[in-house]
């Protein structure tokens, strides 16, 4: 993706190449629900590291923004990371610029956002509502087992992301009609995975954005 020069309207600098620290409160969703179960393993592997390697990891692992027209940064990929350290209390976000949009209407941001997949107006039971609906905050983001369910399949290599940015979505919504909502504990979550490794066996299953055929399953 081509880089943006600085318009001058903003304090964050647009450079691919160099991340840097900006307040949770210009950052905004795009969006309306997350995993949270991967947001838990995300502070767990980043917890892991020594302390003094932390900060250089959350760089390079920056959330990636762009800016909104009306300077507001709206996260583009790394939501889970994002909810991880906002949780942990790392006192600013760290951020990479992709785009810069503040030139930009309202109608023609919107309308760059969608054909490009960095909008996803669905709320925590997988319901499409309006784009006004959106979290307000990193912090605001509900949680949606059913992407959390989707991210760990996608990790065992039942699917990968085929540069679909709504691969995961489409395996979460997919998940939904075939795997019972249980408590949110650890069995409840076992049971709920095991049941979404089974799904994945469906052929309709097979169908899916990103599906990695395996031996005796291929594609009809």
């Amino acid at each position: 993706m081509d880089e943006q020069s600085d318009s001058g309207s903003g304090a964050v600098a647009d450079d691919n190449s160099s991340p840097c620290w900006v307040p949770w409160a210009l950052l905004r969703p795009t969006q309306g629900a997350i995993g949270y179960v991967q947001v838990l393993a995300k502070a767990a592997s980043y917890l892991e590291l020594k302390p003094e390697a932390r900060r250089a990891f959350a760089a390079e692992q920056a959330i990636a923004v762009v800016h909104g027209p009306t300077g507001s940064l709206h996260v583009v990929d790394h939501h889970h990371w994002a909810r991880a350290w906002f949780d942990m209390g790392l006192p600013e976000a760290p951020v990479r610029i992709r785009e810069d949009f503040r030139g930009f209407t309202e109608e023609q941001f919107v309308k760059t956002m969608s054909e490009r997949g960095w909008l996803h107006p669905f709320d925590e039971h997988g319901r499409e509502y309006p784009l006004s609906d959106l979290p307000e905050s990193v912090e605001a983001i509900p949680n949606d087992p059913f992407q959390s369910l989707a991210a760990f399949v996608r990790t065992a290599g039942v699917f990968e992301n085929p540069g679909e940015f709504n691969a995961k979505f489409a395996w979460a919504d997919f998940l939904r009609g075939h795997v019972a909502l249980r408590p949110a504990t650890v069995d409840g979550f076992a049971l709920m995975l095991a049941e979404a490794f089974a799904a994945s066996r469906l052929p309709e299953a097979s169908q899916l954005p990103g599906f990695v055929p395996t031996a005796g399953h291929e594609h009809d």
